[in-house]
């Protein structure tokens, strides 16, 4: 059952209209001789155009005019002095007519002003709609180009779901350390989590015999394996050049290029290091060598959890960057139950 308050906070218009009409009335009928009070009309009949519109403000102001006449015939005297009769209904008929346009100008436009509002409603849901859209083809278009890398390799769809789901927990641990503050928002998490899965993309152009291979790679066979990276980076520095301005491919590119630059220098394929490797490259690193130790390979099992920690502790200020691994150390119970959480078909969940 609706109480008192929820009652006029549903109906105020309604309710603030009808007691100024009857404010109105009482005041011109009770104060005689000074008819100047008729104006007090025009509030409540401006105020159903405005809250309501012409159906209700035409009609309110008719209404007062009849009531203004009622007065006027049970008592004369109310309105008739100091005029005659004749002046009387001339001035009634003329505020009557005034009364009646204010409120069929201010309703009208009010009704305008509601079919304009309905529109812009319609506007930005259609906006909405197309963003929407626009998110999913972004999506679309990263995992159409992530599958080049995996049509060369099937192991790859589970490995880039897991990369981009540690990267995800990495980024959202970083964020709450004062040096990340503004730095990691909503967007960057976001794009960094979609174009993780960009970061192999240049192992298209890795030959089988290297990127298949059953054991350790010969010197000559390593420096190919590296040249994945400037392949998949200018590629999509390629890509961000043509789309005019930064997007979510600036990570991407950043990712492909520097995901293997290590924190001491000694990395590849610029020799980088410390800071001046991209974070979305130093995030992927960890989140990548992680994935790489606990998966199963063509030529080793996957190893424990704890063995992938050891090893990355290890490698903390050398390899890596000592915050991330200070991240995936503090989020680790949230890195097992999530990847477990990925499907063993390797269908694509991207966790944007």
């Amino acid at each position: 059952m609706t109480g008192p308050v929820e009652f006029l906070r549903g109906n105020f218009e309604k309710i603030f209209i009808s007691v100024s009409i009857i404010a109105a009335a009482l005041i011109t009928y009770f104060i005689p001789n000074n008819i100047s009070f008729l104006n007090f009309f025009f509030l409540p009949v401006i105020l159903a155009g405005y809250y309501v519109g012409i159906r209700l403000s035409v009609p309110g102001a008719v209404f007062c005019v009849c009531l203004v006449v009622f007065y006027a015939i049970v008592s004369p005297v109310q309105l008739q002095q100091p005029h005659d009769t004749v002046q009387v209904v001339l001035f009634v008929l003329t505020w009557g007519c005034f009364l009646i346009l204010a409120g069929a100008l201010v309703g009208n436009q009010q009704e305008k002003i509601r079919l304009e509002r309905s529109k812009l409603v319609e506007l930005n849901s259609e906006i909405s709609s197309s963003f929407e859209k626009l998110k999913k083809a972004r999506v679309e278009t990263v995992i159409g180009m992530a599958t080049l890398s995996e049509c060369r390799d099937f192991r790859t769809g589970l490995h880039l779901q897991r990369v981009s789901r540690l990267c995800k927990l990495l980024a959202e641990e970083l964020r709450s350390k004062p040096e990340f503050e503004g730095y990691i928002t909503d967007e960057y998490v976001n794009d960094l989590v979609l174009s993780s899965v960009l970061h192999d993309i240049g192992k298209v152009g890795t030959p089988d015999s290297v990127l298949l291979k059953p054991g350790p790679l010969t010197e000559d066979e390593f420096e190919l394996a590296k040249a994945h990276t400037l392949i998949g980076g200018n590629a999509l520095d390629e890509v961000e050049k043509r789309m005019g301005g930064r997007s979510f491919f600036t990570l991407g590119k950043q990712i492909a290029y520097s995901h293997h630059e290590r924190w001491d220098g000694t990395g590849y394929p610029r020799g980088l290091s410390g800071n001046d490797i991209p974070l979305s490259a130093r995030i992927v690193a960890v989140a990548d060598t992680y994935d790489a130790i606990t998966m199963d390979r063509v030529y080793r099992k996957g190893m424990p959890h704890e063995e992938a920690m050891r090893r990355i502790r290890e490698a903390s200020g050398t390899q890596f960057d000592p915050r991330v691994v200070e991240a995936l150390d503090s989020c680790q119970e949230s890195v097992k139950l999530s990847l477990d959480a990925v499907p063993a078909n390797g269908m694509y969940t991207i966790p944007v």
